[in-house]
């Protein structure tokens, strides 16, 4: 599935620190979102592409939730954002 970063809000987890809610669209207009946190290892890779603008290719959803992108997703970068 191939997205673009839509809006990205900074917000305070329950849990201590923060993370980040990521919302994406895709090419027919349908809005997805993500959690991405800091700590967890997968941010080695998203903290290059967080910016509005940016568009991903090879996202996917978590498994029985349609509008979830798995912040485990294996993507590439198609465009970059601002």
């Amino acid at each position: 599935m191939t997205c673009e970063i839509i809006k990205i809000q900074k917000k305070s987890s329950k849990y201590g620190g923060h993370f980040f809610l990521v919302c994406f669209k895709d090419l027919e207009g349908n809005s997805y979102i993500s959690y991405i946190y800091p700590k967890m290892r997968n941010y080695k890779r998203w903290r290059k592409v967080l910016s509005t603008g940016t568009t991903l290719s090879g996202l996917r959803t978590v498994r029985g939730r349609k509008n979830i992108v798995d912040a485990d997703s294996k993507f590439n970068v198609v465009e970059e954002g601002k």
